[in-house]
């Protein structure tokens, strides 16, 4: 993986992906046969424990974004404030019925584990892979859709084909806020923290069509002006495109 990581960097970020893809399917398939529905939370923390592990053998945490915000660039996240308050639109649903302790402690390590990872692997590993191959916004908008069509997975955990449709959409045009925002600032950790915080609002919320639809609605209100602002920053920033050595960054 490690010579992968220098001489085929998006081979090893889809690669990590479908770790990641298997892991959660895995880790669902033996949640369910046990009746023990918090094993998924429990894989992905392990993952992530084996991810941070890996890039520091390799001394790259920093390269991928797991670190403070470039000197300057902090104001940036402030943008973020709109995107943090749409996370918890969805608890104007109410909470789902049945919760206890229990759910809501699994819920949380879910999203920890699924707001780390997905953030790595996604704004991570792919992003910089496809900056050292081309362009800082085409890596964005591929990244950006890559993550949303991902969500298509969720149909094998129960989402209606409506309920996808927005999932993916919205996912979109957050993947593409997230990877402008990491590549101006040079952190993923901001990201991280959105998406623990939003996934958290879903998970314990009530499931409807209409108030999945409202919020898809107002992140778009908020994603698509925030895009075009972040773009214009990108153009005069104009970053430059990373370089992975043998070791570090």
């Amino acid at each position: 993986m490690r010579r992968l990581q220098e001489v085929g960097p998006v081979w090893h970020a889809l690669i990590w992906i479908g770790i990641y893809i298997v892991a959660v399917s895995v880790g669902d398939a033996v949640g369910d046969a046990v009746g023990f529905p918090g094993m998924t939370s429990i894989v992905l923390l392990v993952l992530s424990v084996v991810l941070l592990l890996y890039l520091r053998a390799g001394d790259r945490v920093a390269f991928y974004g797991i670190r403070r915000v470039r000197p300057g660039t902090g104001r940036l996240t402030l943008f973020f404030l709109p995107l943090f308050a749409v996370a918890f639109v969805q608890y104007g649903e109410g909470f789902a019925d049945g919760l206890d302790v229990r759910d809501v402690f699994f819920a949380v390590l879910l999203v920890l584990g699924v707001g780390f990872v997905e953030e790595l692997v996604f704004r991570g590993f792919l992003l910089q892979a496809l900056r050292m191959e081309g362009s800082a916004t085409r890596a964005i908008l591929i990244s950006g859709v890559t993550f949303g069509v991902g969500h298509v997975v969720n149909l094998l955990r129960g989402a209606t084909p409506v309920e996808q449709i927005v999932q993916i959409v919205m996912a979109i045009l957050i993947g593409i806020a997230l990877a402008y925002c990491a590549v101006l600032t040079g952190s993923i950790l901001p990201g991280v923290a959105f998406h623990v915080l939003f996934n958290l609002s879903g998970a314990l919320t009530a499931d409807s069509v209409l108030g999945d639809t409202i919020s898809a609605v107002i992140i778009g209100v908020v994603m698509i002006p925030y895009i075009l602002f972040l773009r214009g920053r990108l153009a005069e920033a104009g970053p430059a495109v990373p370089v992975l050595s043998a070791r570090g960054t």
